[in-house]
């Protein structure tokens, strides 16, 4: 695979009390991969299904040729890009799931099954032709049609449909015998950021939940995530913070300190570098809009 000079993160923020954010609509019929030579990554699940048109889609290091019905499944923070054939446009619809909210609510006195779930429904990425899954073509054309019409109790609805949806996904990957995907050795220092990122967190701690030396976990880290662990940390802290923000009337001051940041001048220098403003812009803006997508680059290093 050619090697890239930066990978792209896009951020997504679901609504409050929203479980599935979808990308729905003739709005998405474009040409995809123009003017771009990197490949991305979500902060959510994210499975994308293709209407119409032909082109290619890397997942990692493995490049598939798509078509009508073509359909990925893939995870958090796993690198991938969508290129349509040059000069054409294609049809493709994108679905994100928030599973980690899913998987909290469903298991709130089991958090212990909620992880190991968690890590099975994360285990690699898929592409597939959605005709050969008439289960999951179902329970897609399902979800798809409860974000389009939103009647009464579609929240709920989805939620149902999307505890059905990660099941059907946890039985796909345990049909396939295939190695993890390598990011997937970073899945107990990624879990440990998440339950702790409001304290002092130590590269040489994250090193020892994923059995790795230090200097071997850092480099297996940025290969992967194409992010410093602290980078990363900061990221996630970033992203706990929004949600307070945007749901709360707590002072700048007081969330930093919640979300890990020992200063609010840290809290600030942070934030701007993902965003490209002030937490207090933000706020005022329609910038902390669901429906807005945050794009963060970082330059890859070498040898990825």
């Amino acid at each position: 695979m050619k090697k890239r000079e930066i990978a792209q993160f896009r951020y997504y923020q679901m609504e409050e009390d929203e479980i599935v954010l979808a990308l729905i609509g003739r709005e998405w019929i474009r040409e995809y991969g123009k003017d771009v030579d990197y490949l991305h990554y979500h902060n959510y699940l994210e499975i994308g299904i293709c209407y119409a048109g032909k082109g290619d889609v890397i997942l990692g290091e493995k490049t598939y040729p798509f078509e009508a019905g073509s359909i990925m499944i893939i995870p958090p923070y796993f690198l991938h890009t969508t290129n349509s054939i040059k000069g054409t446009k294609v049809y493709w619809e994108w679905f994100y799931f928030d599973v980690e909210t899913i998987l909290s609510e469903q298991y709130d006195t089991n958090m212990i099954k909620a992880k190991y779930l968690k890590q099975k429904i994360y285990e690699k990425s898929h592409y597939m032709n959605v005709q050969k899954n008439e289960k999951l073509k179902r329970i897609l054309e399902l979800i798809r049609l409860e974000c389009l019409e939103k009647v009464e109790f579609y929240q709920e609805s989805l939620r149902g449909l999307t505890q059905t949806l990660l099941v059907e996904i946890i039985r796909i990957n345990a049909k396939e015998k295939e190695n993890y995907e390598k990011n997937m050795f970073l899945a107990p220092a990624i879990q440990y950021i998440e339950e702790h990122f409001f304290e002092e967190i130590y590269i040489p701690q994250l090193a020892e939940v994923c059995n790795m030396s230090e200097s071997y976990f850092r480099k297996l880290f940025v290969s992967s995530i194409h992010m410093k662990p602290i980078d990363f940390i900061n990221f996630v802290r970033i992203q706990k913070a929004c949600h307070l923000i945007k749901r709360t009337e707590k002072s700048m001051e007081e969330i930093a300190y919640r979300v890990g940041f020992g200063t609010i001048s840290t809290f600030n220098r942070n934030f701007k570098k993902l965003f490209g403003i002030s937490p207090y812009q933000w706020k005022k803006s329609n910038e902390n809009r669901a429906d807005n997508l945050k794009h963060y680059r970082i330059s890859a290093h070498k040898g990825w």
